[in-house]
């Protein structure tokens, strides 16, 4: 089943050269972004990053199909707290039934409320020890490079989500 992914989580991953980890958790060829979040991961190329070169090429773009595009232009004028990257993902998911990868509180639980399955960071970091891609320690260290490339904060109730 394809995955929608969100602009933070694809730049967390991307900015620590791990983008494949996602493909290897969730089957590459099911992941994919929509055409806003593919402008949202492109604009720090304008600004001399090089990060999205990792992501652009690895992950395709579904565009909105009418339905979809209906859905996007309702939530656009009873959302205005949401970007249009995370309600495009969330008209595109409720339409097709796919699933959506957000570290963003807001998006998450407005996905959820739409019926649509939603992967946080921590399900995500969870998921890659108890399936054995990545043992805790490793885990842990890419919890590390992301603190350090993305600024990332990390509870220790977080931490305990992810390890415990």
């Amino acid at each position: 089943m394809k995955v929608i992914l969100d602009t933070d989580i694809l730049s967390m991953f991307a900015k620590i050269d791990e983008v494949e980890l996602l493909g290897q958790l969730f089957g590459k060829d099911n992941l994919a972004i929509t055409p806003k979040i593919m402008e949202e991961i492109s604009v720090p190329l304008d600004y001399g990053y090089s990060f999205p070169t990792k992501v652009i090429p690895y992950i395709g773009v579904i565009p909105l199909d009418g339905n979809s595009l209906l859905e996007f232009q309702k939530f656009l004028s009873t959302r205005g707290d949401l970007g249009r990257g995370e309600l495009e993902a969330v008209a595109l998911c409720k339409i097709k039934g796919y699933r959506f990868v957000t570290n963003d509180i807001l998006a998450r639980k407005f996905a959820q409320k739409e019926g649509i399955t939603v992967f946080s960071l921590q399900s995500i970091l969870r998921s890659l020890w108890k399936g054995k891609l990545k043992n805790k320690n490793e885990v842990g260290e890419i919890i590390q490079r992301m603190k350090k490339a993305d600024n990332l904060e990390v509870s220790k109730k977080v931490e305990k989500e992810i390890f415990g």
